[in-house]
């Protein structure tokens, strides 16, 4: 019996430490989801939930080093192996360039102006998924269960009448002019 209530407090603890992480993640980051958002017309919670996903809520190696949320790669220019070009994770100088860089790399795409302006965050996930932003299957499921998880949608309104962000928790961000 100690062994049960040990085992489930140990699992209860990970557990709240894994939700705190991704909630002190949310906090810190969600204000650049929403430049991304205003800047590219993009769900802000489809940025917050693929970097939540991607950097394991800011923990991985690869984001605490490299300030690379979103898994981002890019081709060594110098290296070239049989089957093509190597590529390596992006290195950034800080969160925001990440952040941005995601944005402009997005709006890239041939799905973004099809998409644009859109809020719906499952249609660009499985525009994204269909692009080969990732090759797992479980992809688009993951990134919409913490999406689900964490209500990152409530950064998704835009209030037309008076040309701003409408959240709950932050303060408002004017929208770029058009």
């Amino acid at each position: 019996m100690r062994i049960l209530t040990l085992l489930f407090l140990l699992f209860s603890s990970l557990s709240i430490y894994a939700q705190s992480a991704a909630e002190m993640y949310i906090a810190k980051f969600d204000s650049l989801a929403l430049e991304v958002m205003n800047s590219y017309s993009m769900p802000a919670s489809l940025v917050l939930g693929i970097a939540l996903h991607e950097s394991g809520a800011g923990t991985s190696k690869l984001c605490r080093i490299k300030h690379n949320h979103f898994g981002t790669k890019s081709k060594v220019r110098s290296s070239k192996s049989k089957s093509g070009y190597v590529y390596s994770y992006r290195k950034f100088e800080s969160d925001e360039a990440a952040y941005l860089y995601f944005g402009k790399m997005i709006s890239e795409k041939k799905y973004y102006l099809k998409l644009k302006g859109d809020m719906d965050y499952l249609i660009w996930l499985k525009a994204m998924k269909a692009a080969k932003y990732a090759t797992s299957s479980l992809w688009v499921s993951q990134v919409e269960g913490i999406i689900k998880r964490y209500d990152l949608t409530r950064y998704d309104i835009i209030d037309q009448d008076q040309n701003r962000t409408n959240t709950t928790d932050l303060n408002t961000i004017p929208l770029p002019a058009r």
